[in-house]
């Protein structure tokens, strides 16, 4: 059954050492007292820092009733880490710390990651009486997440978005949006079996912006923090570009489920945040008074994708207005669709007349995140899977890596139409052609597209070669291939893609 979702989500620090004067408690306070004036059900994070405040958790208790879930947020702390015996690494004055080293648990060894997570469920019991059925942070790994998922049954973890060069870690390639089922060995791959998987969903925070969140740099329309919908961003205190991503969201095609979880941290302070809650939460009202979305806690959202999901369902998400742009410049107007299976992602976009794929990302849950057994010893962190295009990071003489499409496409755009599991693009060209392009879980198969060129971009870490019908690569010293049904032939700056028939397929299934 189809879901559109919202989960209201607050996550709560105990201290903030970069603005030692911050209020932290007014923010928690006038987002609960928000949601209660509407009736939300909403979820609220506590770090350790903030268990062990008296203050705050005399809050949270009073506050607390059936409409509020609690759960924990999973950044380190000195108070934490000097409880089991770990000494603190963060800088001098930092008794939290944004690093990745010391702050998140890839940090340390996996033996230490279950010591510390242990601490937080015990004192999170003893302050109240349970064990959370939710957890969350920017950044975690494989061996955390199993752990608090075999031992402490949760229902749902949340994680950050795409993001890269933002804060400490980079999180690259993984399921856009919505829930999936990680893999053993790699927190950011789908698995593609249940065996494979861990049995607690992942969601990712907080509302990107499917255009923009994915390269602003490029386009030079974000100013002054990041392409999300949180609250305390340029995107997510805007009207206009609220009203685009609620229609992208929730009433464009979506295949299984459209989802989102938007709130703030309170270490940024109510006066910033207050202007975007305040206008998203009178939205979400509107919204779900229509019946076009519904306002859930991030555990109820878990707990029925675990009861109606054995493995990662398909998703998209067609964003086919441009909030950025008012058309008056029909070439700068941007207009894209996201595709996400347990198999792979792919990220198609039209800019003006020109369509091209500027992601395509092959999951495979034997692929390894970096930190399962050593620590990240550094500053910052990168979680990734398996490239064929990344049109962000790959580069090569000022072209970004893609698929281009020789085929200009005319004014109107494409159009999305969901088949089970399956969207369905439909391109009119100017041609007066009309290309389709087929997003299944076994792959992507193109029809009536014309020619099509495989931009081969540098990375320094991904090797690219074509031969015997598949496209072969090697990225971080593992090895897969991507089999064509088509006709493939070198040119200079990579492949050129064609069919006598007009068709070309890339199988994206695993072997």
């Amino acid at each position: 059954m189809k879901k559109r979702v919202v989960n209201l989500v607050n996550f709560v620090r105990g201290c903030e050492p970069r603005n030692p004067d911050m209020d932290l408690i007014t923010p928690i306070r006038e987002e609960i007292a928000i949601n209660k004036q509407y009736g939300f059900d909403h979820t609220v994070l506590l770090q350790y820092d903030a268990l062990i405040r008296p203050d705050m958790v005399e809050l949270i208790k009073k506050e607390d009733d059936e409409h509020m879930e609690l759960g924990l947020w999973f950044e380190m702390c000195r108070a934490l880490t000097e409880k089991v015996g770990i000494e603190w690494r963060g800088r001098p004055g930092y008794d939290w710390d944004w690093y990745v080293n010391p702050g998140f648990l890839p940090a340390y060894t996996p033996a230490q990651r279950e010591t510390l997570i242990d601490e937080v469920f015990r004192l999170f019991k003893e302050t109240f009486g349970y064990f959370p059925k939710v957890a969350g942070s920017w950044l975690l790994d494989s061996h955390s997440i199993a752990y608090m998922s075999d031992k402490y049954d949760l229902d749902a973890i949340c994680i950050c978005r795409e993001q890269w060069a933002v804060d400490a870690y980079n999180l690259w390639g993984g399921y856009y949006n919505g829930g999936y089922y990680p893999a053993r060995n790699n927190m950011l791959c789908p698995a593609q079996t249940p065996d494979a998987g861990i049995k607690t969903p992942v969601f990712r925070m907080l509302g990107p912006d499917p255009t923009y969140n994915y390269d602003d740099r490029k386009y030079g329309v974000i100013a002054g923090g990041c392409a999300t919908m949180e609250p305390c961003w340029k995107t997510g205190s805007n009207p206009h570009a609220m009203e685009v991503l609620f229609r992208t969201y929730y009433e464009n095609p979506c295949l299984t489920q459209a989802h989102v979880t938007t709130g703030q941290e309170n270490s940024f302070g109510w006066s910033m945040i207050e202007k975007g809650y305040r206008l998203q939460a009178n939205m979400l009202d509107e919204w779900q008074k229509a019946g076009k979305l519904v306002v859930e806690k991030l555990g109820d959202t878990g707990a029925d994708m675990r009861r109606t999901a054995a493995v990662t369902p398909a998703v998209s998400l067609s964003a086919y207005e441009d909030w950025a742009h008012d058309g008056s410049d029909p070439d700068a107007v941007c207009r894209t669709v996201w595709y996400n299976c347990a198999g792979y992602r792919a990220n198609l976009f039209l800019k003006g007349s020109r369509l091209f794929f500027r992601d395509i990302y092959k999951f495979d849950d034997r692929y390894a995140e970096r930190y399962i057994e050593k620590p990240c010893d550094g500053w910052e962190a990168l979680y990734d899977n398996l490239p064929m295009v990344n049109g962000r990071l790959q580069n090569q003489n000022g072209q970004d890596g893609a698929v281009e499409f020789a085929l200009p496409v005319s004014q109107e755009g494409f159009t999305c139409v969901e088949h089970d599991q399956t969207l369905e693009v439909i391109i009119p060209f100017e041609n007066g052609t009309t290309g389709r392009i087929w997003l299944a879980p076994e792959g992507i198969t193109l029809e009536g597209c014309g020619e099509l060129t495989y931009v081969v971009a540098d990375s320094p870490d991904t090797e690219v070669t074509y031969g015997d019908g598949s496209f072969r690569f090697i990225h971080n010293g593992y090895a897969y291939e991507i089999p064509v049904a088509g006709t493939v032939g070198a040119v200079e700056n990579g492949y050129r893609l064609y069919s006598e028939a007009g068709t070309v397929k890339l199988d994206m299934t695993v072997r």
